[in-house]
């Protein structure tokens, strides 16, 4: 799935902020100008407005942006969804401004609102590429992503497969088929709901303990969907020694500065995917004194 995000990049492309970090790293090893777009601060999701004043400010020695990259639906590591009317806008400016948008849609079935207008379902001119990927929904070990484009750009993508991958793991994509043959389309999604709903109470457990440990300690925006919470501390420039002391703890956060392009970040994120509700407030509880401790030493 990550290499489908390799694939799709062309050249100067912009950025989330903040962004899933593997992705930086594909992007900045085919020498791509990255540029964050600042995310709404009351919803959440790359704002339309930050975007647009990108491109109406855009140096004019420098190459226009030829592709966004951005995740709609409960992005990592914020968690938050780009809301319908911001997807119509963004899309408009891919049109105005002559550039694709690269759909990085993960967390698609692991959607908490209502059901949201894909980017890909709204293109009438042929500049939406579209991932998905299988590992979030079917099997975590099953890392499987799928590609979705223009016609006219598939020979292009065909050959940097070709050069690259050569083949995905035979075993795992046909332990995929065979799952699709014996459930069709309506036992998939019958089975997207019963892991959607499953997140959706690991989701609600851990912000009951953030509520109980941590409300005086940052601020958030509850996800909605994905399955990370992304949480900014009080009274911290940046958060990469608390990983470190955390993790004595038996505790792994991951710092909010793995996730920005460049320099320290207050904030932290929190995954509430595997542990059970019980060790989800315990290993809160446990974060909190930790925070607590580190700010005193200060």
């Amino acid at each position: 799935y990550q290499r489908r995000v390799r694939e799709a990049v062309v050249s100067t492309q912009s950025t989330g902020e903040p962004i899933y970090c593997p992705n930086m790293l594909k992007v900045d090893s085919l020498n791509a100008v990255m540029v964050p777009i600042e995310e709404d601060p009351l919803v959440g999701g790359m704002s339309p407005t930050a975007l647009r004043h990108t491109l109406e400010t855009w140096p004019k020695d420098r190459r226009t942006p030829k592709a966004l990259l951005l995740c709609p639906t409960g992005c990592n590591p914020s968690g938050s969804n780009i809301p319908e009317e911001a997807r119509r806008e963004i899309y408009q400016l891919a049109c105005e401004y002559d550039f694709l948008i690269l759909e990085d849609d993960p967390y698609y079935f692991l959607n908490y609102g209502k059901d949201l207008t894909t980017f890909l379902s709204m293109d009438t001119e042929g500049r939406v590429i579209r991932l998905d990927s299988l590992s979030k929904i079917f099997c975590p070990g099953l890392r499987i992503g799928f590609l979705t484009c223009p016609i006219s750009l598939v020979p292009y993508l065909e050959r940097h497969y070709a050069v690259t991958l050569l083949n995905s793991c035979n075993v795992s994509q046909v332990i995929a088929q065979t799952f699709f043959q014996e459930v069709g389309v309506t036992g998939f999604l019958q089975h997207a709901t019963k892991v959607a709903g499953y997140y959706k109470k690991q989701r609600d457990a851990i912000e009951a303990a953030l509520e109980k440990h941590m409300s005086d300690l940052g601020s958030w925006i509850t996800p909605e969907a994905g399955m990370f919470f992304w949480v900014k501390l009080h009274g911290f420039k940046d958060t990469t020694d608390l990983a470190k002391r955390a993790i004595d703890r038996g505790v792994a956060i991951v710092p909010g500065a793995a996730f920005q392009l460049e320099g320290e970040s207050p904030c932290i994120r929190l995954s509430f995917s595997v542990l059970p509700p019980e060790k989800i407030d315990e290993a809160v509880k446990s974060l909190s004194e930790t925070i607590r401790t580190v700010k005193q030493g200060q």
